[in-house]
Order: C-alpha cells, then structure tokens, then sequence
C-alpha cells in the first residue's frame, strides 16, 4: 500500500507541473482581446477610407433634368410658323384700272379689277373679272415689269387703232404697263391679256 501510494504522488505531481505550464502558455482572455484589437481599428480605418466613390455615381448628387433645361428644345411661342413676306406676297391680291381706248378721238373706258386671293373683290367692275384675275395671277406680276426686248424682230402687221393701259398694284408691285395692236409683237401681247383688256379689234 505504501509503495502504490508512492507511485501516485509521483505521478501527480508531474501532471500538475504539466497543468500549470500550459496555462502559463495559452493567451489569456485580455490578452486576446488586445490582439484582436489592432486587426479591428484596422479594418474601420479602410471602412471610414472606402466611401469615396465619384459624385456621378452617388444618385442624390446627380442633377434632376428637366425638359426645359435642354437646348434643342424650341419653347412652343416659337414653334408657331410666322407669316413671312413671300407667303403675304402668294395671296394674289391686285387692284388695277384697267383703261381702254378704241381709237385716238375715242374716249377711253376704266374699269377697275380687285382680285383678292386670285378671285374678284368687292370693287371690281371689269366685266368678266373672275376670268381677268385668273389670268392676271397665271401671268404674275413678271409679265407687267417686263422691259420690251430690243433685238427682237417682229412682224409689220397692223391690228387696229385699239390702246389700252393696266396701272396700280399686284401682289405688292406697282404696275404700269401699255398694250398697242402696231405690229406682231405688240397684237401678240395683248393677246396674252385678252381674259383682261378683250379681244384685239373689238368693239
């Protein structure tokens, strides 16, 4: 007995050495918490330097856009088209006295043409006026401020002792035109005005 008591003191005692230099070895809970701090002051020192991500990437810093901040668009005043002066000019408006002179101890006979968008006005008292404001607008106002040509050649043929004349406005365009029957180029001029002046040589 005293010799089995021996053997387990001489063991006990080993083991208990044992014990206390593995405890003396294993970190304690401090110190643990010391160790482990570093690794999280770090870690929040890359969290706090992280965030800088560009503005345009934030959505509460990018600026709203709103339709009338942009450029190309035309406000709608300026959307509405605005009569120009060529399109008052295609109205075809005219107003003339139109005078006609059989012979030269004839008294001349005036008429007025109104024509307002190509069709007689109020004031028009040349007979046939809706036919003498077609012609007039398919004439255009060219055929009245036209110079006579020089080097032309016409025929010498005489068509009567008949003058006319055609004054006044046309499209924004004073008009002051003649019209004889002498010779060829002159009876085929007042053809072309026929609808307006009458036929050449009528009474």
């Amino acid at each position: 007995m005293v010799r089995s008591h021996r053997m387990v003191r001489s063991l006990v005692l080993p083991l208990a050495a044992l014990s206390l230099v593995l405890s003396a070895c294993a970190p304690s809970g401090p110190g643990a918490e010391t160790s482990a701090a570093p690794s999280t002051e770090s870690t929040g020192t890359e969290i706090t330097v992280q965030p800088s991500s560009p503005a345009s990437d934030d959505p509460t810093s990018a600026a709203p856009t709103s339709p009338s901040a942009d450029p190309t668009a035309s406000p709608t005043a300026d959307s509405t088209p605005q009569p120009t002066a060529s399109t008052a000019a295609s109205a075809d408006a005219a107003l003339l006295t139109i005078s006609i002179q059989q012979d030269a101890s004839a008294e001349p006979m005036q008429y007025v043409l109104e024509c307002v968008d190509g069709a007689p006005g109020p004031a028009s008292t040349l007979p046939g006026s809706e036919a003498a404001c077609a012609r007039l607008v398919e004439l255009g106002t060219d055929f009245f401020t036209a110079r006579p040509e020089k080097d032309i050649i016409c025929t010498q043929q005489y068509g009567g002792p008949q003058t006319a004349s055609i004054t006044g406005d046309f499209n924004g365009t004073s008009v002051l035109a003649s019209f004889a029957l002498t010779d060829g180029c002159e009876i085929s001029r007042w053809k072309k005005v026929q609808d307006i002046l009458g036929a050449p040589g009528a009474q």
